[in-house]
């Protein structure tokens, strides 16, 4: 027998800054995806999908573990993606990605001076 299956619930992160938005399922690829210092390969939320360039079609909406081959995701391809959290999973979308995908915006809030 092998180990058992550990299985974690609750609140998955996303990408987004504000909801409504709206998806696709896709299949996320595991090709050219590295791995991480405990084997596991994990395409981050907000990666663009399927490129970072004029094909994006939208940005993930939450982490995709394809560790064990191609996996099922959904991609926003209409709502409003928060930029810090991109940035915290070190994504940087191209602006032709960006251009691609007119009905995404990127929030960045600017808070007066106090």
């Amino acid at each position: 027998m092998g180990a058992p299956i550990v299985k974690e619930f609750g609140v998955e992160s996303t990408c987004l800054k504000f909801f409504p938005y709206q998806g696709a399922a896709c299949v996320v690829p595991q090709y050219g995806v590295e791995a991480d210092a405990n084997g596991n390969k994990i395409v981050k939320a907000g990666t663009p999908f399927p490129s970072n360039d004029g094909n994006c079609l939208g940005y993930l909406l939450t982490d995709v573990d394809v560790t064990q081959g191609d996996a099922a995701g959904t991609y926003v391809f209409e709502g409003t993606i928060d930029p810090a959290k991109l940035s915290a999973n070190s994504i940087v979308v191209n602006s032709s990605a960006k251009k691609a995908t007119p009905k995404v915006t990127f929030y960045e809030a600017a808070y007066p001076a106090s």
